[in-house]
Protein backbone atom coordinates (compact mmCIF):
# COMPACT_ATOMS: atom_id res chain seq x y z
CA UNK A 1 0.00 0.00 0.00
CA UNK A 2 1.51 3.36 -0.58
CA UNK A 3 -0.03 6.57 0.82
CA UNK A 4 0.12 9.72 -1.14
CA UNK A 5 0.11 13.20 0.19
CA UNK A 6 -0.31 16.27 -1.51
CA UNK A 7 2.02 18.84 0.15
CA UNK A 8 0.30 22.05 -0.80
CA UNK A 9 -1.60 23.45 2.48
CA UNK A 10 -0.12 25.32 5.30
CA UNK A 11 -2.78 25.53 8.03
CA UNK A 12 -5.17 22.57 7.16
CA UNK A 13 -3.70 19.18 6.64
CA UNK A 14 -2.58 18.20 3.23
CA UNK A 15 -4.98 16.23 1.24
CA UNK A 16 -3.83 12.59 1.43
CA UNK A 17 -5.26 9.19 0.44
CA UNK A 18 -4.00 5.01 0.17
CA UNK A 19 -3.44 3.65 -2.85
CA UNK A 20 -4.51 0.11 -1.57
CA UNK A 21 -4.96 -1.85 -4.65
CA UNK A 22 -1.59 -3.61 -4.96
CA UNK A 23 -1.68 -3.84 -9.32
CA UNK A 24 -1.70 -0.17 -9.11
CA UNK A 25 1.32 0.90 -6.29
CA UNK A 26 3.15 -1.73 -8.41
CA UNK A 27 2.65 0.08 -11.70
CA UNK A 28 3.78 3.20 -9.73
CA UNK A 29 6.61 2.08 -8.65
CA UNK A 30 7.71 0.67 -11.96
CA UNK A 31 7.35 3.94 -13.21
CA UNK A 32 9.47 5.20 -10.79
CA UNK A 33 12.27 2.71 -11.45
CA UNK A 34 12.52 2.82 -15.04
CA UNK A 35 12.66 6.37 -15.30
CA UNK A 36 16.38 7.57 -13.28
CA UNK A 37 15.83 11.39 -11.79
CA UNK A 38 11.82 11.10 -11.98
CA UNK A 39 12.07 11.10 -7.90
CA UNK A 40 13.57 13.38 -5.02
CA UNK A 41 13.84 13.14 -2.06
CA UNK A 42 10.94 14.64 0.04
CA UNK A 43 11.32 18.53 1.12
CA UNK A 44 14.49 18.90 -0.61
CA UNK A 45 12.77 21.27 -3.36
CA UNK A 46 10.47 24.37 -3.44
CA UNK A 47 9.03 24.67 0.51
CA UNK A 48 7.07 28.00 0.27
CA UNK A 49 3.45 28.92 0.09
CA UNK A 50 1.25 26.87 -2.53
CA UNK A 51 2.33 23.64 -4.43
CA UNK A 52 5.40 21.92 -3.58
CA UNK A 53 5.13 18.42 -4.23
CA UNK A 54 3.35 15.03 -4.31
CA UNK A 55 4.91 12.61 -1.37
CA UNK A 56 4.30 8.92 -1.50
CA UNK A 57 4.94 6.58 1.02
CA UNK A 58 5.14 2.92 1.58
CA UNK A 59 2.86 1.82 4.37
CA UNK A 60 4.29 -2.08 5.11
CA UNK A 61 7.71 -3.09 6.29
CA UNK A 62 8.80 -5.31 3.58
CA UNK A 63 11.97 -4.04 1.89
CA UNK A 64 11.49 -2.21 -1.73
CA UNK A 65 10.79 -4.91 -4.10
CA UNK A 66 12.57 -2.82 -7.45
CA UNK A 67 16.11 -1.13 -7.03
CA UNK A 68 16.12 2.70 -7.07
CA UNK A 69 12.72 2.86 -5.52
CA UNK A 70 12.96 4.63 -1.92
CA UNK A 71 10.49 3.93 0.53
CA UNK A 72 9.36 7.93 1.04
CA UNK A 73 9.97 10.06 -2.32
CA UNK A 74 8.17 12.81 -3.61
CA UNK A 75 7.34 13.53 -7.20
CA UNK A 76 7.04 16.96 -8.96
CA UNK A 77 9.52 18.24 -6.72
CA UNK A 78 12.18 20.77 -8.16
CA UNK A 79 15.13 18.64 -6.85
CA UNK A 80 14.16 15.91 -9.33
CA UNK A 81 16.75 16.01 -11.91
CA UNK A 82 14.11 15.06 -14.72
CA UNK A 83 11.33 17.86 -12.97
CA UNK A 84 8.52 17.15 -16.33
CA UNK A 85 8.77 13.72 -16.82
CA UNK A 86 8.52 13.81 -12.54
CA UNK A 87 5.34 16.22 -12.99
CA UNK A 88 4.21 13.90 -15.35
CA UNK A 89 3.76 11.13 -13.31
CA UNK A 90 2.29 13.27 -10.36
CA UNK A 91 -0.74 14.16 -12.85
CA UNK A 92 -1.13 10.52 -13.46
CA UNK A 93 -0.94 9.87 -9.40
CA UNK A 94 -3.55 12.68 -8.53
CA UNK A 95 -6.10 11.00 -10.69
CA UNK A 96 -5.78 8.01 -8.33
CA UNK A 97 -7.48 10.45 -5.37
CA UNK A 98 -11.26 9.87 -7.01
CA UNK A 99 -10.65 6.34 -6.60
CA UNK A 100 -9.24 5.46 -2.92
CA UNK A 101 -11.44 8.48 -0.88
CA UNK A 102 -13.51 6.14 0.40
CA UNK A 103 -10.79 4.86 2.86
CA UNK A 104 -11.25 7.64 5.33
CA UNK A 105 -8.11 8.87 7.15
CA UNK A 106 -8.02 11.21 9.97
CA UNK A 107 -6.69 14.26 7.71
CA UNK A 108 -10.32 13.82 5.71
CA UNK A 109 -12.02 15.51 8.93
CA UNK A 110 -10.62 19.04 7.99
CA UNK A 111 -9.55 17.98 4.21
CA UNK A 112 -12.11 15.96 2.83
CA UNK A 113 -11.22 14.94 -0.60
CA UNK A 114 -14.17 16.41 -2.57
CA UNK A 115 -14.68 16.91 -6.34
CA UNK A 116 -13.75 20.35 -6.00
CA UNK A 117 -10.24 19.65 -3.82
CA UNK A 118 -9.45 16.92 -6.84
CA UNK A 119 -10.12 20.08 -9.33
CA UNK A 120 -7.90 22.34 -7.15
CA UNK A 121 -5.13 20.17 -6.91
CA UNK A 122 -4.54 19.68 -11.30
CA UNK A 123 -4.84 23.13 -11.23
CA UNK A 124 -1.92 24.21 -8.70
CA UNK A 125 0.03 21.36 -10.39
CA UNK A 126 -0.38 22.12 -14.07
CA UNK A 127 0.62 25.64 -12.49
CA UNK A 128 3.70 24.15 -10.94
CA UNK A 129 4.99 22.43 -13.55
CA UNK A 130 3.77 25.73 -16.31
CA UNK A 131 6.17 27.70 -14.16
CA UNK A 132 8.48 26.04 -11.53
CA UNK A 133 9.17 27.58 -8.40
CA UNK A 134 13.13 28.29 -7.59
CA UNK A 135 14.94 26.43 -5.09
CA UNK A 136 16.33 29.08 -2.71
CA UNK A 137 18.44 28.71 0.29
CA UNK A 138 18.77 30.81 3.66
CA UNK A 139 21.67 31.10 6.22
CA UNK A 140 19.64 31.91 9.42
CA UNK A 141 20.84 34.05 11.62
CA UNK A 142 22.57 33.06 15.32
CA UNK A 143 19.76 32.45 17.97
CA UNK A 144 19.51 35.08 20.85
CA UNK A 145 16.75 33.76 22.96
CA UNK A 146 15.96 37.10 24.41
CA UNK A 147 12.81 38.86 24.10
CA UNK A 148 12.16 42.23 23.65
CA UNK A 149 8.69 44.65 24.20
CA UNK A 150 8.24 46.96 21.45
CA UNK A 151 5.60 49.72 20.65
CA UNK A 152 3.44 48.91 17.97
CA UNK A 153 4.08 52.03 15.60
CA UNK A 154 -0.12 51.85 14.48
CA UNK A 155 -1.06 51.99 17.97
CA UNK A 156 -0.17 54.20 20.17
CA UNK A 157 -0.74 52.69 23.74
CA UNK A 158 -0.14 49.09 22.80
CA UNK A 159 2.87 46.93 23.51
CA UNK A 160 3.73 43.45 22.57
CA UNK A 161 6.98 41.58 22.65
CA UNK A 162 9.04 40.30 20.28
CA UNK A 163 11.58 37.22 20.01
CA UNK A 164 14.67 36.33 17.90
CA UNK A 165 14.29 34.29 14.96
CA UNK A 166 14.79 30.35 16.25
CA UNK A 167 13.97 27.85 13.72
CA UNK A 168 16.18 25.33 14.81
CA UNK A 169 13.59 24.75 17.16
CA UNK A 170 10.59 24.18 15.06
CA UNK A 171 12.46 22.45 12.15
CA UNK A 172 13.92 19.33 14.47
CA UNK A 173 12.06 16.13 13.10
CA UNK A 174 10.40 15.49 16.33
CA UNK A 175 8.43 19.16 15.70
CA UNK A 176 8.48 20.07 12.10
CA UNK A 177 6.02 17.50 10.81
CA UNK A 178 3.12 17.69 13.45
CA UNK A 179 3.08 21.80 14.06
CA UNK A 180 1.83 24.35 11.45
CA UNK A 181 1.79 27.83 10.75
CA UNK A 182 -0.67 28.79 13.77
CA UNK A 183 1.93 26.45 16.07
CA UNK A 184 4.76 28.84 14.74
CA UNK A 185 2.89 32.25 14.96
CA UNK A 186 1.32 31.72 18.49
CA UNK A 187 5.24 30.55 19.47
CA UNK A 188 3.29 27.46 20.73
CA UNK A 189 4.37 23.60 20.20
CA UNK A 190 1.14 21.37 20.34
CA UNK A 191 2.02 18.56 18.23
CA UNK A 192 -1.23 18.64 16.80
CA UNK A 193 -0.98 20.83 13.91
CA UNK A 194 -2.94 23.59 15.28
CA UNK A 195 -6.70 24.65 14.38
CA UNK A 196 -8.01 28.26 15.07
CA UNK A 197 -10.74 27.35 17.62
CA UNK A 198 -10.55 23.74 17.97
CA UNK A 199 -9.23 24.26 21.44
CA UNK A 200 -12.87 25.83 22.03
CA UNK A 201 -15.28 24.19 19.85
CA UNK A 202 -15.25 27.03 17.51
CA UNK A 203 -12.90 25.42 14.62
CA UNK A 204 -14.12 26.11 10.97
CA UNK A 205 -14.26 24.25 7.86
CA UNK A 206 -14.82 27.53 5.82
CA UNK A 207 -11.70 29.24 4.36
CA UNK A 208 -12.42 32.73 4.81
CA UNK A 209 -11.04 35.50 6.23
CA UNK A 210 -14.61 35.86 8.36
CA UNK A 211 -15.00 32.34 10.28
CA UNK A 212 -11.05 31.88 10.86
CA UNK A 213 -10.87 34.80 11.90
CA UNK A 214 -13.55 34.24 14.71
CA UNK A 215 -12.36 31.11 15.45
CA UNK A 216 -8.84 32.38 16.23
CA UNK A 217 -10.57 35.09 18.92
CA UNK A 218 -12.72 32.14 20.26
CA UNK A 219 -8.88 31.28 21.11
CA UNK A 220 -8.42 34.44 23.06
CA UNK A 221 -6.90 36.37 19.94
CA UNK A 222 -7.39 40.14 19.77
CA UNK A 223 -7.37 42.41 17.19
CA UNK A 224 -4.38 44.94 16.58
CA UNK A 225 -4.74 48.17 18.96
CA UNK A 226 -7.24 46.10 21.47
CA UNK A 227 -3.76 46.16 23.57
CA UNK A 228 -3.33 43.50 26.06
CA UNK A 229 -2.28 44.20 29.77
CA UNK A 230 1.65 43.66 30.53
CA UNK A 231 -0.01 40.67 32.65
CA UNK A 232 -0.43 38.65 29.42
CA UNK A 233 3.31 38.93 28.88
CA UNK A 234 4.83 37.60 26.15
CA UNK A 235 1.88 39.12 23.96
CA UNK A 236 2.60 38.37 19.85
CA UNK A 237 1.95 40.37 17.19
CA UNK A 238 0.49 38.09 14.32
CA UNK A 239 -1.14 38.50 10.74
CA UNK A 240 -3.35 36.23 8.98
CA UNK A 241 -4.15 35.73 5.01
CA UNK A 242 -6.04 32.96 3.51
CA UNK A 243 -5.77 31.14 0.11
CA UNK A 244 -9.95 31.73 -0.87
CA UNK A 245 -12.03 28.23 -0.07
CA UNK A 246 -9.06 26.06 0.52
CA UNK A 247 -6.66 27.31 3.86
CA UNK A 248 -5.43 29.93 5.78
CA UNK A 249 -1.65 30.87 7.08
CA UNK A 250 -0.52 32.91 10.00
CA UNK A 251 3.12 35.02 10.59
CA UNK A 252 4.58 36.16 13.49
CA UNK A 253 6.73 39.51 13.84
CA UNK A 254 10.27 38.97 14.85
CA UNK A 255 13.27 40.67 16.37
CA UNK A 256 14.84 42.30 14.41
CA UNK A 257 12.14 43.92 12.27
CA UNK A 258 11.07 41.11 9.67
CA UNK A 259 8.43 38.30 9.89
CA UNK A 260 8.78 34.60 10.45
CA UNK A 261 6.25 31.44 9.07
CA UNK A 262 5.81 27.93 8.81
CA UNK A 263 3.92 26.91 5.86
CA UNK A 264 2.32 23.59 6.96
CA UNK A 265 4.78 20.81 7.70
CA UNK A 266 7.74 22.33 5.87
CA UNK A 267 10.54 24.03 7.72
CA UNK A 268 9.90 27.55 9.28
CA UNK A 269 11.51 30.12 7.47
CA UNK A 270 11.77 34.36 7.19
CA UNK A 271 11.22 34.84 3.49
CA UNK A 272 8.41 34.58 1.39
CA UNK A 273 7.74 32.90 -2.23
CA UNK A 274 10.64 35.14 -4.26
CA UNK A 275 13.06 34.05 -1.35
CA UNK A 276 12.64 37.76 0.22
CA UNK A 277 12.81 38.16 3.86
CA UNK A 278 9.15 39.53 4.72
CA UNK A 279 8.98 42.95 6.25
CA UNK A 280 5.59 43.26 5.25
CA UNK A 281 3.08 40.45 5.20
CA UNK A 282 0.40 42.48 3.53
CA UNK A 283 2.58 42.87 0.24
CA UNK A 284 4.79 39.91 0.35
CA UNK A 285 4.63 37.24 -2.01
CA UNK A 286 1.83 34.82 -0.97
CA UNK A 287 0.85 32.55 -4.15
CA UNK A 288 -2.63 31.55 -3.71
CA UNK A 289 -3.13 33.29 -0.36
CA UNK A 290 -4.38 36.31 -1.78
CA UNK A 291 -6.92 37.67 0.87
CA UNK A 292 -4.67 39.82 4.09
CA UNK A 293 -7.26 39.25 6.75
CA UNK A 294 -5.41 41.68 9.42
CA UNK A 295 -3.27 41.45 12.43
CA UNK A 296 -3.77 40.38 15.82
CA UNK A 297 -2.50 39.91 19.36
CA UNK A 298 -1.91 36.67 21.43
CA UNK A 299 -1.24 36.80 25.14
CA UNK A 300 -0.22 34.01 27.15
CA UNK A 301 -3.72 33.24 27.72
CA UNK A 302 -4.21 32.40 24.42
CA UNK A 303 -4.77 28.56 24.31
CA UNK A 304 -4.76 26.18 21.23
CA UNK A 305 -5.33 22.93 20.03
Amino acid sequence: MLRIQVDMFSGRPNPEWIITDRGTAEELLEAVASHEGIAARPASGYLGLGFREIRISSLEDEPPERNGVPRDFALASVAAEDFQASGELALRVVESMAHYREVQLVAHTLTPLTTELLDLIRQRLREHLADPPKISCFTWPPYNPLRTTVRDEHCEKCEYEVSQFNPDFWNAPAVRPHNNCYNYARNWRTDTFAQPGRAHGAQTSTMACAPVTAAAMADGLLRRCDCLPAAEWPRRLMALVVDPGWDYHWYRHQRGGFWGHKPGSTAARNTDNNNVVITDPETCARGGYTDFCGYFYAGRSVVIN
